[in-house]
């Protein structure tokens, strides 16, 4: 495929934290219990007023000023998320409405796999040759869709949005995207799911049993596709589902905790944009040689999978 770069990125984090003590304190669970089976110590909550479109604007935002980029020079903007503002129109078109640009603007839902489907979608279009300047902004507002009642859901999600600037032309300092795969067990379509009006709903069991799976078979599918193993990564980013699920991924991909790149235990649970977030803070404090690379692997409700492989330039 034509060579895909990524010429800057940006996150966004609301200040509000969601603590272990605060649930503990409106549900029937302990630390014990909240440590033990998913390791997440806090998450973001978006003020009531805030909607996903304006965390995807945000983080654009901050996307956009690291790069040098103004708004007005994308001609497309792809937005993947699973809590959208609304049915329609499309989130993506609510966050340029707010940052006052045109460009062409749809939304991907791929649930928390958004990030691998939103880069190839992204990326894709940007190899038509038809677009210049690309966003891929992945933005979340779980909390919207969370039953602060039921202690098995709650104790995960929080809110975020990531992004990435693309551009054909390869910048002085940035990351190449490399390679993407995506895959479907839509066996599985009725293991999560969020209804119209509803919560977030899980059969937890099948769910692990899927993504352990999932995350094992995509991630090997990519690094076999570029002759490479994990002892040849620098970074490996995944889903941040939660730090117990990652910590057995890493166990069975052999990524050493060194190579771990997350933020879930801080952030939680963010759907498809705590990868994004978790690769954005993390190359905001990493310092990366040329040749770096970077393994990101998604896994979501459909079931859907992803990986992307990215090459630092320096």
């Amino acid at each position: 495929m034509e060579s895909i770069y990524i010429a800057g990125t940006g996150f966004y984090l609301p200040e509000e934290r969601i603590t272990n003590a605060q649930l503990i304190e409106s549900v029937d669970t302990s630390e014990e219990w909240i440590s033990t089976r998913v390791g997440i110590n806090e998450r973001r909550r978006a003020a009531e007023d805030e909607n996903t479109s304006d965390l995807a604007a945000l983080a654009t935002e901050a996307a956009l000023g690291r790069t040098g980029w103004k708004g007005e020079d994308l001609d497309l903007l792809v937005c993947a998320t699973s809590t959208p503002d609304a049915l329609i129109p499309a989130t993506a078109s609510f966050a340029c409405r707010r940052m006052e640009i045109n460009p062409v603007a749809f939304d991907v839902n791929a649930a928390c796999s958004g990030f691998a489907y939103g880069v190839s979608v992204a990326g894709s279009m940007l190899g038509s040759g038809r677009f210049e300047k690309v966003a891929m902004v992945t933005a979340e507002k779980y909390t919207r869709v969370t039953d602060y009642s039921d202690r098995a859901t709650c104790i995960f999600f929080g809110d975020s949005a990531g992004a990435l600037l693309l551009q054909n032309e390869k910048p002085k300092k940035g990351l190449e995207v490399v390679d993407w795969v995506m895959a479907n067990m839509n066996e599985g379509a009725g293991c999560v799911t969020t209804p119209i009006g509803g919560f977030f709903w899980q059969d937890g069991a099948k769910v692990k049993e899927y993504a352990l799976r999932g995350f094992r078979d995509s991630a090997l599918d990519i690094l076999g596709r570029n002759d490479l193993g994990t002892e040849d990564l620098r970074a490996f980013v995944g889903h941040q589902a939660n730090y117990r699920v990652l910590q057995t991924v890493c166990d069975i991909l052999g990524v050493h905790e060194s190579q771990h790149w997350h933020n879930v235990r801080e952030c939680g649970n963010q759907g498809a944009a705590g990868a994004a977030t978790a690769l954005c803070q993390h190359l905001e404090t990493e310092t990366l040689e040329n040749g770096d690379l970077i393994l990101v692997t998604t896994f979501g409700s459909g079931f859907t999978t992803g990986s992307v492989l990215l090459r630092a330039i320096a």
